[in-house]
């Protein structure tokens, strides 16, 4: 026996085998074949698997985010133009529509580069190109058909953030820990601002419940759990290290805790997760009153929290802007929940109560969501880091411009409803909906035309048109055109303003929007 063994058998058999226990004798085999390859196994599952992954991550980015053919080519920064462009960013008065789609460019880099030039950021290696090549795939990433989710957007948030970065004193650095803001480093807001520009990278145009109650392949992918916001974080990577960013960053260690930092923010955007989050924002004031009682786990634990906190506060800053801002912005994003509704209509599935064209109500939806969703985030937030106090001021403000404007139109619409029951009793000609009632909803619009597809009046302050809102083609893609042929496209007074043409020539060579026909109004939505 010891012969045997010492010759390099694995067993002995001493008396022969019972026919069951033969018969189970593959078993054996099959262990002692794993047994004797288990490196050599699991190492060739490994490199067979990450092969898979990575043919997997380029056939989505092929779909979702095309890679580009041409190389940069945006017009080179002055030095007065980047004087312009960096009083604008200062501002919260801060409209990426005032601009072309080069200087949004700029207007992203002037921001990071802020960060970068830090010395405490010394040990990140990326240059001007560098950077420069990366904010313009990732700019080409997003979808300018996209009303709202779009790069203009992008932008809107990143600048959003840097100004609440300014108010909270972290840009430039302090250097010191003595209020909660302070707990964030120089890699965090670098993290928090790429974050922040990438946080819907190749937005579809529809939400997450679209994506889920359609059976989408993204949906089956991230199991029906922040389908959109994984796949933002996933297509911002792809960039990221397409330009080798992640090789910049000084230390694998410090990549890491970027790549945690940047993932844990965009999926705080998720508005599913939003009360779970205000949640958490709202006890966090009570913790961080003894900064120097937190040991090193929990402040890794409230330092993300706290870039949660800021990028929610960012990607829904609308509501707290000047209101000739916000308005704009909620009638874009209402033009994106309409057309959304046009194509659960088209495709036979239930429409969202919120996208629905007969439904919507803008004054009713910003309302409400102010009331019930913005105002106990911007509130918690404000609790934490006094600071942005001043976007509970804005946005409870514009509450009331809100709460005026539906005042208006529901004295607008009685006296149209009392005007009609007159000339109905007297069997006058009745006036159509148009003349009476949607043109009273934005009192305020002059020289305007306004798209309903309903008869025309001609008055000395405002034109209805009788042609009926033709749909656009998306001209990103000659494949999606074939593909979805025939489904609802974006009503053309929707991008009156942004996204029309990729190329932006639209804009006069100051960058200046010139006068459009689109008017943004109720009437523009309904």
């Amino acid at each position: 026996m010891l012969g045997c063994i010492n010759a390099g058998a694995a067993e002995y058999l001493l008396k022969p085998l019972r026919m069951d226990v033969v018969k189970t004798l593959f078993l054996k085999l099959h262990n002692s074949h794993s047994i004797g390859t288990t490196h050599g196994g699991l190492h060739h599952r490994i490199k067979n698997t990450t092969s898979k992954d990575s043919a997997l991550a380029k056939a989505m980015m092929d779909i979702y985010a095309p890679p580009i053919s041409v190389k940069r080519s945006i017009a080179p920064l002055s030095g007065h133009r980047a004087t312009f462009l960096r009083r604008k960013i200062a501002s919260w008065d801060f409209c990426p529509f005032d601009v072309d789609h080069d200087d949004l460019i700029h207007c992203s880099y002037l921001i990071i580069e802020q960060v970068l030039t830090c010395p405490e950021m010394s040990h990140i290696s990326i240059n001007k190109d560098q950077l420069y090549d990366f904010i313009f795939e990732l700019s080409i990433s997003y979808y300018n058909g996209n009303s709202y989710h779009n790069f203009a957007h992008a932008v809107d948030v990143l600048q959003c953030l840097y100004h609440f970065l300014c108010k909270l004193g972290l840009l430039p650095y302090p250097g010191n820990v003595t209020r909660p803001q302070d707990l964030l480093r120089p890699n965090d807001i670098f993290a928090l601002l790429i974050a922040a520009l990438g946080h819907d990278a190749a937005h579809p145009g529809v939400n997450n419940m679209f994506m889920i109650k359609s059976g989408a392949p993204l949906a089956l992918l991230f199991n029906d759990r922040s389908v959109l916001e994984s796949f933002h974080s996933m297509t911002l990577f792809q960039i990221i290290k397409k330009h080798k960013i992640d090789q910049c960053l000084g230390s694998t260690e410090s990549y890491q805790e970027f790549r945690k930092t940047v993932i844990a923010s965009i999926l705080a955007t998720d508005m599913s997760l939003h009360n779970d989050y205000v949640t958490k924002i709202k006890n966090q004031a009570e913790r961080l009153r003894d900064l120097s009682a937190l040991d090193e786990s929990s402040r890794e634990e409230e330092r993300m929290l706290l870039c949660s906190a800021l990028i929610k506060c960012a990607d829904i800053s609308n509501v707290t802007r000047p209101f000739r801002r916000a308005v704009k912005w909620a009638e874009l994003l209402a033009q994106e929940f309409m057309c959304q509704g046009d194509l659960e209509r088209k495709l036979g599935m239930p429409v969202q109560p919120m996208n629905d064209r007969d439904k919507m109500v803008l004054e009713d939806m910003q309302i409400g969501f102010i009331r019930f969703v913005a105002a106990s985030l911007f509130e918690s937030v404000s609790n934490v880091t006094h600071e942005m106090t001043f976007t509970v001021e804005s946005m409870q403000q514009n509450l009331k411009l809100w709460e005026t404007r539906k005042k208006e139109e529901s004295s607008q619409r009685k006296d149209w409803n009392n005007e009609t029951m007159i000339e109905e009793k007297h069997q006058l000609p009745r006036k159509s909906e148009s003349e009476g009632y949607r043109l009273s909803l934005d009192a305020s619009a002059t020289n305007k035309t306004i798209t309903t597809g309903t008869a025309t009046t001609n008055t000395t302050s405002t034109t209805v048109s009788t042609t009926p809102t033709t749909p656009t083609s998306n001209n990103n893609s000659n494949n999606s055109d074939k593909i979805f042929n025939g489904l609802p496209q974006m009503p053309a007074v929707a991008m009156a303003s942004y996204g029309n043409n990729p190329n932006n020539e639209w804009l006069s060579a100051n960058g200046t929007t010139p006068a459009h026909s689109g008017a943004y109004c109720q009437c523009s939505i309904m």
